[in-house]
């Protein structure tokens, strides 16, 4: 334990002296002063709200859609499996913003959606869904199969099997990878601001050139979006340590 203490903070006091250097390098550092944003906090903190809340809603929706679209790909319908296999393979082969992009210009402006925020979360839900489907798919083989020959002895209906035996054992299990997922939502967020919304890194970037403050709202979204994923992938390893004991 006092040796992986003493690893952890000379680690940490390695990238201290490297940021460090970098501060002291940098050839406008007398100018820096990220107190000149200070006018701006209340855009900004509202900019997280917005950031944090549509994280969350797509966080939620893609798990939905992933729970669908892992039904889908087991149907004993082969149409519907292939049109579950097409969609995953159309999504891990696209880039978040190209995908971004797409759905707005390809899928909301023909059906007339103009609520941009709404259209964000609905490509976030699209986007997240096949990756939460991989996560069901991993957290449904580490269920014991003898679980599955119990369920169908005792007569229980799939929702049934579902809703009671299942789910509990599946959120226990994909609460880590879960957090993971939820981390990349919020640092992909920041690709939103490719079709007008206006969140944590939107609100900064205009801002700053506003403000002509660009290394300060660089530094200030560097630091804003690491006190965001840190903590939770603090909490993932957590979690993942209590399961695993």
């Amino acid at each position: 334990m006092i040796k992986k203490s003493r690893d952890f903070l000379l680690a940490f006091a390695i990238y201290g002296a490297l940021a460090l250097y970098i501060a002291l390098s940098y050839p406008g550092r007398n100018n820096f002063n990220l107190a000149r944003l200070w006018p701006a906090a209340p855009d900004i903190a509202n900019a997280w709200l917005l950031t944090l809340y549509i994280s969350l809603v797509s966080l939620f929706l893609s798990f939905v859609a992933g729970l669908i679209l892992y039904w889908i790909t087991e149907s004993k319908f082969g149409v519907l499996r292939y049109m579950g296999i097409i969609f995953d393979e159309v999504v891990f082969g696209s880039p978040l913003i190209v995908f971004v992009i797409a759905v707005y210009y390809f899928i909301a402006f023909p059906l007339g959606l103009r609520d941009r925020l709404w259209v964000g979360i609905f490509a976030f839900t699209l986007y997240m869904a096949p990756y939460m489907k991989t996560m069901v798919v991993g957290a449904m083989k580490a269920i014991d199969p003898t679980q599955f020959q119990a369920m169908r002895v005792l007569g229980f209906t799939p929702f049934q099997r579902f809703y009671y035996i299942l789910l509990p054992q599946l959120l226990r299990i994909m609460f880590p990878p879960l957090i993971g997922n939820f981390s990349f939502i919020i640092k992909g967020s920041s690709l939103l601001a490719v079709i007008g919304i206006r969140e944590l890194y939107g609100t900064i970037d205009r801002i700053q050139a506003n403000l002509l403050l660009y290394v300060e709202g660089y530094f200030l979204m560097f630091v804003t979006y690491l006190l965001m994923t840190i903590p939770l992938m603090a909490i993932s390893r957590w979690v993942e340590r209590k399961i695993s004991t």
